[in-house]
């Protein structure tokens, strides 16, 4: 470079990055110590840095500064932020005309092309399509549910998967209260070095500097007012320090107006820190959590003619269950194969043999962890709002669940109407899944059965690992080789004491209130059982058919979405009769 210029906005890593630069080229530098607080003084401050970097750049190249030009450029960046306020504007319209994602494009018109005519053009062109849209009633998705606010950037490697989620799901950004929303204030041609000062004050991002007063959080109030917001999404990028900080500061002050907000962990350019799975994991437990808040709900009441169907294609075992006004008319557990739309035609046929039924025109729901690789006549729903309501249908008084899968252990609130509140899971290690006692039982050289018998007869519970499957596994190897040897049954009790431990770290992070029941084909396990309830200090619930909660959760909603028409999550079943 012949030259580089750095300042301490908006990022720390910045100013540390052009003193590396001005270091291995060997170019000069100027650096712009950038106020943080917005003061007259602090104003006339900033003024001054930039007349001093006009100077050294004048100095360097030799050229003096066309103030003419630079006054024409401030007047066009007063135009361009008009036109991202009038676009703003017309973003307030339900449904709003923007696409999911579309803050990206004016992040680029902004920060890439400030002042520049090709970026008042773009904007006019694009204020004027949005406008028309607004006038025609339509919106960027076909059918909007969700409206969301968006704190900071997604993760650049995900940017064409959270557009296709974004639709799929009806969901779209309607704000960005750090990015995109400019508030008032003008730029004045004729005091040009002034007005780029007063623009970067302007910066959305900005508002985030200093003390977190009224100038950040009635701007977030406003915004989730003004935009009709249901939900935020909280980028947050694990290399950002200070925007991470915000994290609990505005969530609590979201949740005052009782929206809530999802913490997405990421980073903007490195695609190790997570994955698309995941990612989609999150945002449609999310967008079940907003729905089941009432704020935007599609749900239908059920016709009493109509059945439905639900599928829960778990990793160990799939589970079908068919539900009538006359409550469950059959139900199938089979193990999963290596193909999950195999597995779910495998054991729709088994429900369907047993009440006669055809698979064509029902309305079917699919859930679990492989629902949304199922056939497309199936609709979708998550596997924690499809526990809610299979478990509220069953046990009305239940208020938490713990569900032990093959391998993620969640837990989950649910309120008096069956609707999912929280939840909290955990699948980042096979430690107290039903993966875990599998293995566990193997490396003991016993069955499920007699592990459960065994802990019954323990004196003691041996010392194992919660926090590690294969430390524990280690340890399992380490008493069973001990001279002497950990008895079987206290070894038993330890490994379901381990267990207890997992759960209750997640218990406590969504809270506990009971009625308290256990899900999964793990419940049906007495000896772990009877130490959570040990450990809890009262009974829990254990439903007739723990494995099938989910699919019966996911067919009520299906007959209830599906006898009008599959809107939301049911659809009706094609050729799988």
């Amino acid at each position: 470079p012949d030259v580089v210029l750095w300042s301490n906005l908006v990022c720390d890593n910045t100013a540390k990055s052009g003193e590396l630069i001005v270091k291995l080229t060997g170019a000069p530098g100027f650096f712009i110590d950038h106020p943080f607080k917005e003061t007259p003084e602090e104003l006339a401050y900033l003024t001054g840095e930039i007349g001093d970097m006009v100077s050294f750049l004048e100095e360097v190249s030799g050229r003096k500064m066309n103030w003419d030009r630079f006054s024409e450029i401030v007047a066009r960046m007063d135009r361009q932020l008009d036109l991202i306020r009038e676009i703003n504007e017309l973003r307030k319209a339900v449904p709003t005309p923007f696409s999911p994602q579309g803050f990206m494009q004016l992040l680029t018109a902004d920060y890439l092309f400030p002042g520049q005519p090709e970026s008042i053009e773009y904007l006019e062109a694009l204020r004027d399509e949005l406008a028309a849209m607004v006038k025609a009633g339509k919106g960027a998705v076909p059918r909007e549910r969700f409206r969301l606010m968006s704190f900071f950037l997604p993760p650049m490697y995900l940017s064409g998967f959270f557009e296709k989620i974004s639709r799929e799901y009806g969901a779209v950004s309607v704000t960005e209260p750090f990015f995109t929303f400019w508030g008032e204030g003008k730029l004045d041609p004729s005091k040009p070095l002034e007005s780029v000062a007063k623009k970067s004050y302007m910066i959305p991002e900005m508002r985030m500097y200093g003390p977190l007063d009224d100038r950040a959080l009635k701007n977030i109030t406003e915004c989730a007012r003004d935009y009709r917001v249901d939900g935020a999404i909280y980028y947050a990028d694990v290399g950002c320090r200070h925007a991470c900080a915000t994290i609990k500061i505005f969530k609590d002050q979201l949740a005052e107006l009782g929206i809530p907000m999802l913490t997405l962990d990421c980073d903007v350019v490195d695609p190790r820190v997570t994955s698309e799975d995941e990612v989609r994991g999150k945002l449609e437990q999310f967008f079940e959590l907003i729905e089941a808040s009432g704020r935007t709900t599609t749900a239908q009441k059920a016709r009493s003619d109509v059945i439905g169907i639900g599928i829960d294609i778990g990793s160990l075992t799939t589970k079908a269950v068919i539900f009538g006004k006359e409550g469950t008319l059959a139900h199938a557990v089979i193990p999963s194969g290596d193909e999950a739309e195999t597995s779910a035609r495998s054991v729709l046929g088994q429900v369907l043999d047993r009440t006669g039924l055809k698979a064509e025109g029902l309305p079917i729901v699919s859930t679990g962890t492989g629902g949304k690789s199922t056939t497309p006549g199936h609709g979708r729903q998550g596997i924690n709002t499809c526990l809610a309501r299979g478990i509220h249908h069953l046990h009305p008084t239940v208020r938490t669940v713990i569900d032990l899968g093959a391998e993620t252990t969640a837990a989950i609130r649910v309120n008096a109407r069956g609707d999912l509140t929280a939840w909290e899971n955990q699948d980042k290690c096979a430690a107290g899944t039903g993966l875990f006692v599998q293995q566990m039982a193997k490396l003991m050289a016993v069955s499920l059965e007699e592990m459960s018998d065994l802990s019954f007869r323990a004196n003691a519970r041996a010392e194992i690992s919660n926090t590690c499957a294969v430390f524990a596994e280690s340890e399992i190897i380490s008493h069973v080789h001990r001279d002497p040897p950990t008895p079987m049954p206290d070894l038993a009790a330890g490994i379901y004491a381990s267990m207890v431990g997992r759960i209750m770290a997640i218990l406590k992070r969504i809270g506990i209130e009971r009625d308290v029941a256990i899900v999964g084909g793990v419940a049906k396990n007495g000896g772990l059982i009877r130490i959570l309830e040990d450990t809890l200090g009262f009974k829990v619930i254990v439903p007739e058919e723990p494995q099938t909660v989910a699919a019966l959760g996911a067919a009520i909603i299906a007959r209830e979405n599906g006898g009008v028409g599959g809107q939301g999550s049911g659809v009706r079943g094609r050729g799988l009769g």
